[in-house]
């Protein structure tokens, strides 16, 4: 396999300015932002003197995105575009990924520098797997080092524009791009100027106001600022002349009147996500006159003097129109957007498909879910090419798949088929993230998380009943004809269909297990939780993992930790780094306590000749503490063992149908020899 074609499987493909997903992208209307637009290409395009590192600060909405696609547009045309990462929350957000990336692209623009790349990676294929650090110099330093000394150099600086850095999943990770970036740059080791764009989170403004970055960046503010009003105004102007000419309206009807038009303005605040997400919204209704009544009516309350008022003020409108029996569901799918997929460096957030058979909802009435957050959501579909005959027989459930298939499989399942969606900007996730600007909206609530959680236990007992052991594996249950009994939305095949039956019993008791050590959950469904079918659950998780070779990415007790099946049990790691940042003995501890007082747990005593007796023998409690439970109820419950060593800061355990079996693989386990760092790399 070609180095760079492995490149490209660890890149985000779809974070690049001109990439098909970023058609819906914001740019600045023609006359709009001039003045920023020709001082960042002008920073750009001189071949010697300015600072090599720019970054742009300002506030969520204020226009940053807009203005990066346009730069990112206008340098290509000169030239001198080397490539650009457009983060996203939960979309484009790895940063495992950004420095290959960067690579691939370059790599389509130098010929020389492709085959340099793809030698280094057919050599060694862990480099897409170490630190960002040393892959930014095996990938990109070094590289064009050495064709600078070949006589080879590309001759000129060229310019890597990324966009929403404050985007990226994990904050040390911004701060360390930012660092190697820097470094590189006061060195003079890459031909490159890098453009930033972000908030002024403050651990990127530290970063960017160092010492050693300070000297060699060039910082500008986009301020909230009512300057911007006349490029707000002509934004909306010829943004819904735009509505009117695409449904072959006479632009010189009298609609919106300047009095709309101004109102808007005001509302927006400096900020145009405001403007962009109205046009959306008008764009979308059956009559344009009577949204942008109802909008116009919503405005800010003039003694509000929150930057966020006025989009604060027009998401909630959007919110209160969804009918009060349509409510829940939708708050439901906005829970699930804002939450982070368990599959780190994903290429999508979510397939549709997915969602919408984790919600119950078929898919005419996921489409009409989705539809109330039309000015808000991004649909994207990108599933055409699937062929699932690919990996086996179609008519039969995946279990009978090579293992080596089934990982293909269940990313193509979980992450793609029937297009991905999410939000068009942050601020809306914002805005349900804080109770004091969405209210009973907020899905951060004691009520939302509880309801969250009350749907995924009744999907996992709902799915539990519809499957049934054949000696250890997990097949149908007698009676049930198919998996697509069980969905909502089905596929049209077996081999399919078992496998979003199998994911989304996944997701609803890992959410059960994730959620439940969450204090704001009632015990009642706690308890409820306790007679759930842990052997079939964990079999399943088992059965996904089938095909996975290595580790198996966790977050739980707060901490990034590391995870793998053997032989059908689970063991788990939380790592050192993670362990003293993250890990709280005493929340641990109070969790433990509630899942026995809840009956999630029983502690389990061996016998006498019980070899696992030493392992649960009496500890040293200033160094060592541990734990043996049963998890469940008679024949459903596992074997749950834990250890927290405070001395050597690690916690770890494994969950297992048999003890025995589970003790064997428990001790035979060279721990040691796992990953001492985060899954989250730096």
């Amino acid at each position: 396999q070609l180095g760079i074609d492995i490149l490209l499987k660890a890149s985000n493909f779809d974070a690049a300015h001109d990439f098909s997903a970023r058609s819906y992208a914001p740019q600045c209307q023609s006359s709009t932002r001039e003045q920023h637009v020709e001082d960042i290409v002008g920073w750009g395009a001189p071949a010697v003197g300015p600072l090599p590192l720019f970054w742009m600060k300002g506030l969520a909405g204020v226009g940053k995105s807009a203005i990066a696609q346009t730069c990112a547009e206008e340098i290509k045309k000169l030239g001198r575009l080397g490539a650009s990462f457009f983060f996203a929350v939960n979309i484009r957000d790895d940063a495992e990924r950004f420095f290959p990336t960067i690579a691939y692209q370059l790599s389509t623009e130098f010929p020389d520098y492709r085959d340099l790349v793809d030698q280094r990676i057919r050599h060694d294929r862990t480099i897409l797997k170490k630190t960002m650090a040393i892959q930014f110099k095996a990938l990109i330093a070094e590289p064009f080092q050495e064709l600078e000394k070949t006589g080879k150099g590309i001759g000129q600086k060229m310019v890597i524009i990324v966009d929403g850095l404050d985007e990226c999943k994990k904050a040390d990770d911004q701060s360390t791009i930012i660092d190697i970036v820097a470094a590189a740059a006061r060195g003079g080791v890459t031909p490159f100027r890098w453009a930033f764009f972000s908030r002024p989170e403050p651990h990127i403004e530290a970063s960017f106001t160092s010492d050693d970055v300070d000297q060699v960046t060039c910082m500008v503010l986009l301020p909230v600022s009512d300057d911007a009003n006349p490029d707000i105004e002509l934004y909306l102007r010829s943004g819904f002349k735009n509505i009117l000419r695409r449904r072959n309206i006479p632009v010189t009807s009298q609609w919106p009147s300047d009095d709309d038009i101004q109102t808007l303005v005001k509302a927006s605040k400096g900020l145009f996500v405001y403007p962009a997400t109205v046009l959306r919204d008008v764009d979308q209704a059956v009559s344009f006159t009577e949204a942008l009544r109802a909008v116009c009516a919503a405005t800010l309350n003039p003694t509000d003097a929150s930057p966020f008022a006025g989009l604060d003020a027009f998401y909630t409108l959007i919110m209160q129109r969804i009918l009060p029996e349509k409510l829940p569901t939708v708050l439901l799918l906005c829970r699930l957007l804002c939450s982070t997929d368990s599959y780190p460096g994903s290429q999508f957030h979510g397939g549709v498909m997915r969602w919408s058979n984790i919600l119950e909802l078929s898919e005419i009435d996921f489409w009409a879910a989705c539809n109330r957050l039309c000015a808000v959501l991004h649909i994207q579909n990108h599933s055409a090419s699937f062929d699932p005959s690919q990996f086996g027989d179609t008519d039969c459930p995946f279990w009978y798949v090579a293992p080596a298939f089934v990982d293909e499989l269940r990313v193509h399942v979980r992450y793609r088929l029937g297009g991905s969606i999410h939000f068009y900007h942050k601020s809306f996730y914002d805005f349900l993230m804080d109770p004091k600007r969405s209210g009973p909206f907020c899905v951060r609530s004691s009520s939302m998380r509880n309801a969250y959680f009350k749907h995924s236990l009744e999907v996992t007992l709902k799915y539990e009943e519809s499957y049934s052991f054949q000696g250890s594996d997990l097949i149908l249950a007698q009676g049930v004809a198919d998996s697509a009994s069980s969905l909502s939305w089905p596929y049209t095949n077996e081999l399919v269909n078992s496998m979003f039956k199998a994911c989304v019993y996944d997701w609803a008791f890992g959410t059960c297990f994730l959620w439940g050590d969450l204090p704001q959950i009632e015990g009642q469904m706690l308890q409820r939780f306790g007679h759930a079918d842990f052997r079939k659950a964990r079999q399943n998780e088992a059965t996904l993992c089938a095909g996975y070779s290595g580790f198996v990415n966790y977050t739980r007790w707060d901490c990034d930790a590391h995870s793998k099946f053997i032989r059908g049990t689970q063991l788990f790691r939380v790592p050192r780094g993670q362990f003293q940042m993250n890990f709280d003995i005493t929340e641990f501890k109070g969790v433990i306590k509630r899942w026995k007082e809840c009956g999630i747990i029983q502690p389990y005593y061996p016998g006498i000749g019980s070899r696992f007796k030493s392992l649960v023998a009496k500890k040293d409690q200033d160094k060592l503490i541990s734990g043996l439970f049963r998890m469940g109820h008679g024949p459903k419950s596992i074997f749950w063992y834990w250890e927290v060593n405070l001395k050597e800061e690690f916690y770890q355990d494994f969950m297992a149908a048999d003890l025995a079996e589970g003790e064997k693989i428990y001790r035979e386990e060279r721990f040691d020899l796992w990953p001492t760092e985060s899954w989250r790399r730096t």
